[in-house]
């Protein structure tokens, strides 16, 4: 019987594999971006400062170099690129000051590591003849060069206006003064229920916590522990009061989805698992945060960004929940479950230890 059961799980194990995308990092599904906008009302200018994937514009202007190149190296070459990457960028990113299209300048880059990317830094200046005048971005960068799947989430403060902004290739145009509390909610929780729904490595913890239970109150008091723990590290590194780098952030991820399936395999005492699940929990909220780099100024429009964000993320995990513990329950009336299980939570075992190495070692 054993050795049936050890079979049936290589085979489904060996089957699970071949689905799963074998992605070091998560969340990487297109070449999201971030950008801050502030008025310097004294000298009458907007500061601009765009982060865009290195990498992806890349593959617009020839930069020579290759992924993995020294940031210094990376930083020459987009100094020696300056002059197509401002046309690029002047002719995809426009500010119209009273419907008015306003000339900027570059006025300096560089380049920034961010999770696993290379981001090209711009630092631009637009005049502004007007302290009162009305404000229009069109941000078109990539959308239909080569990532219709781009964002970019922009953090602005302008005179008494200030809040946060996702472009999107649905969502060019940004008018000052026009955001409303509902669009604004609407857009950060689309996103922050996408990045959950592309977040393989979260998707897995989640499925391996709902298999570790057998009753729908364990699952709420466990996901309830995982969702305060994640939620005060999300807000904290998102507004950058809390900041660990990636390089220690991820490879703990991949760790806190081996621990919870041998958890699984082993049934280990249940006395310390909510402690554990709340760490983890502290872990995953920073690997969330990836997605927002939000000011660290406290205003009531990012506390409402992140907890919108927030709201999104509970939302694709309760979905996930919603779907996977019916199934569950009906599973468990067959012996054959006995196969599934075993081979299901050595799957994300596997996943859990290969994400590890992978992210541990680079």
């Amino acid at each position: 019987m054993k050795k049936r059961v050890l079979w049936y799980s290589l085979f489904l194990y060996c089957f699970l594999i071949l689905l799963t995308p074998f992605k070091a990092m998560a969340h990487t599904d297109n070449s999201e971006g971030y950008s801050k906008i502030t008025m310097d009302r004294e000298n009458k200018k907007l500061h601009v400062v765009l982060y865009v994937d290195y990498f992806e514009m890349g593959r617009l202007i020839d930069f020579g170099v290759s992924p993995g190149a020294p940031v210094a190296q990376l930083s020459k070459v987009l100094e020696e690129k300056r002059g197509l990457m401002t046309e690029y960028i002047s002719s995809h990113f426009e500010i119209l000051l009273d419907g008015e299209r306003v000339e900027g300048s570059v006025i300096s880059t560089d380049v920034e590591k961010r999770k696993d990317r290379d981001y090209a830094k711009i630092f631009m200046d637009f005049p502004i003849t007007s302290l009162d005048s009305s404000i229009q971005i069109h941000y078109n960068i990539f959308f239909d060069d080569n990532d219709p799947m781009h964002r970019n989430i922009m953090t602005y403060k302008l005179g008494k206006e200030n809040g946060q902004f996702v472009f999107q290739a649905g969502e060019r145009e940004f008018q000052v003064g026009k955001e409303s509390i509902f669009s604004q909610i609407t857009r950060f929780i689309k996103l922050g229920f996408h990045h959950i729904m592309i977040g393989f490595d979260h998707i897995l913890f989640v499925i391996a916590l709902v298999m570790g239970t057998r009753k729908f109150s364990d699952i709420l008091k466990v996901i309830t522990v995982f969702t305060i723990a994640h939620s005060i590290t999300l807000g904290l590194s998102a507004m950058k009061f809390l900041n660990l780098p990636p390089e220690i952030i991820e490879p703990l991820i991949a760790l806190s989805i081996a621990y919870v399936a041998v958890e699984s395999i082993l049934g280990f005492s249940s006395k310390f698992r909510f402690g554990v699940v709340f760490i983890f929990g502290l872990i995953h909220g920073i690997g969330f945060a990836g997605a927002l780099q939000l000011d660290n100024q406290i205003t009531w429009q990012t506390l409402l960004s992140i907890f919108s964000f927030n709201l999104g993320v509970e939302v694709g995990q309760a979905l996930i929940i919603t779907l996977l513990f019916p199934l569950l329950l009906y599973i468990r009336k067959f012996k054959w479950s006995l196969y599934l299980h075993g081979a299901t939570t050595i799957w994300i075992l596997g996943m859990g230890l290969f994400w590890y190495f992978n992210r541990l070692l680079g």
